[in-house]
């Protein structure tokens, strides 16, 4: 990778963490503030390639339900205020009543007034506002106002469960997908340690035994054309002669990987040296088979050359025959 590529894919990590960040409101955490320090500076990095971003991110908190929670709050706070209002109206309905009747038994001894009667009638002693008739019906249309206001209270509150749920499901795949990328570009920045050059070493002789099981079958593919194209022209010949030249550059490039992990081999000790002496075994083991691929690939390409040459000498002794 050139060095323009590196700095744009820093450029980008740097601008994608910043956005991420302002747009779930987390730009002030602290752990964000220091990541966003040290990519800017490039500092740091080893340390934090040896972290797990799943676990470091902050987890961002639901908001597009807020505004229904905030709603619901009103509405349980004067749902809970209007429970007690009937009563409140009720018992000064009473005192008010109570008040009128004694003025009104005291001004009038020889009648016989029963209180609820008097209370219901007011007799224009007591105003028809507190009669128990209107007081009745007052607290009846508040009762149905702390009905309509629970259910008002818990349609919110739901309404703003559902929305935080569907946010935080987008909220956590915004966060994976960003601790994803973070680990992935500070993948290549980890300290060298026993374990990570185990992981490159195993990941070279896989990569390398699968390129020679590829070569191996088109070697037989190969073998199996040359076999039934016996009136083919020359330029197998010359294919086989290409292969053999890649297949050389690949031998060199191995040799060259096995003075790599020679060269790392006198510098580790204990395990991490079992470690790479053991792929260093197996890619000497590969180095070999891909000799043998080799030759035997250019045995075929000689000798299907030949068989086609003797073909031709025939085709020409026909010709001058006729």
């Amino acid at each position: 990778m050139s060095l323009g590529n590196e700095e744009l894919l820093h450029s980008e990590i740097t601008i994608k963490l910043t956005s991420w960040a302002e747009l779930n409101n987390v730009l002030p955490d602290h752990i964000v503030q220091s990541l966003i320090e040290d990519f800017t500076h490039e500092e740091n990095l080893e340390i934090w390639a040896g972290m797990d971003p799943f676990e470091y991110l902050p987890q961002p908190d639901p908001h597009k339900g807020a505004q229904f929670f905030n709603w619901s709050k009103i509405t349980a706070t004067i749902r809970n205020v209007m429970v007690f209002l009937p009563v409140a109206i009720t018992w000064e309905a009473v005192s008010k009543a109570t008040e009128a009747f004694a003025k009104f038994v005291e001004a009038n001894n020889a009648t016989t007034v029963n209180f609820l009667e008097f209370w219901q009638n007011g007799y224009d002693v007591l105003p028809s506002f507190w009669t128990i008739s209107n007081i009745a019906s007052l607290d009846f249309a508040i009762i149905l106002g702390v009905i309509a206001l629970s259910l008002m209270s818990t349609y919110f509150a739901s309404a703003g469960s559902r929305l935080n749920r569907s946010d935080l499901a987008t909220i956590e795949q915004s966060r994976l997908e960003m601790a994803l990328a973070i680990k992935m570009y500070l993948y290549s920045m980890r300290e060298i340690d026993k374990n990570n050059v185990a992981e490159g070493v195993s990941a070279s002789v896989s990569g390398l035994l699968s390129a020679i099981t590829s070569l191996s079958k088109s070697s037989k593919a190969l073998s199996g054309i040359i076999s039934e194209l016996q009136q083919g022209v020359p330029v197998i010949g010359n294919f086989g002669d290409r292969l053999g030249k890649e297949t050389e550059k690949l031998v060199r490039q191995i040799g060259m990987l096995h003075q790599s992990l020679a060269g790392i081999n006198t510098s580790v000790s204990g395990e991490l040296q079992e470690a790479v002496s053991a792929a260093t075994s197996g890619l000497d083991l590969a180095n070999e088979q891909l000799i043998d691929s080799t030759n035997s690939i250019r045995s075929n390409s000689i000798a299907a050359e030949r068989e086609i040459r003797s073909l031709q000498s025939l085709i020409k002794r026909a010709t001058k025959s006729r």
